[in-house]
């Protein structure tokens, strides 16, 4: 019960947020932020899987016209975080910024990758230098709340041998 309720405050908040900050502003990357807070509770292959799945949900809900695109984006950030999860502490403000900063540049190697062999402008230096640093800031504003609230829904974090043995 608890899951569903995270999932659809989830769902409230980023599309709220979504709407309520100008456009020039990209909102907090929420979705991506559940992504990384399951890496750090599940083994690795359960976890690339949920952050797929999550970054599939994020494509249903904003009509993307590139179904897929979130998805991969968020399982190749949850990559980076798995391979880098072993060198981190269970907690703390360092590990806060590496994983999420490394999450959210992860999500954008795939972004670039994938609007590449599309052959698509969706990346653009512009978009780059303007709506990433937007999204990284939000992204690590919120990452403590959202971790929380991840705690509540999932579970503490196991320690770092728990979750590779």
């Amino acid at each position: 019960m608890r899951i569903l309720v995270y999932l659809l405050l989830l769902i409230g908040v980023q599309g709220a947020l979504t709407r309520l900050l100008p456009a020039s502003v990209s909102a907090p990357d929420l979705f991506l932020l559940t992504a990384v807070a399951l890496a750090f509770r599940w083994r690795p292959l359960p976890a690339l899987l949920a952050a797929y799945l999550i970054g599939l949900v994020q494509d249903v809900l904003s009509h993307a016209s590139l179904l897929g695109l979130h998805a991969a984006a968020v399982a190749g950030g949850v990559l980076l975080v798995l391979g880098l999860r072993r060198f981190l502490a269970s907690d703390g403000l360092l590990q806060t910024i590496v994983s999420v900063t490394t999450a959210t540049v992860g999500q954008w190697i795939a972004f670039l990758i994938l609007t590449y062999w599309l052959r698509n402008d969706l990346v653009t230096v512009t978009t780059l230098s303007t709506v990433l640093p937007a999204a990284l800031v939000g992204t690590l504003v919120l990452a403590p709340m959202v971790e929380r609230f991840a705690t509540w829904a999932f579970g503490p974090r196991g320690s770092v041998e728990e979750g590779l043995a």
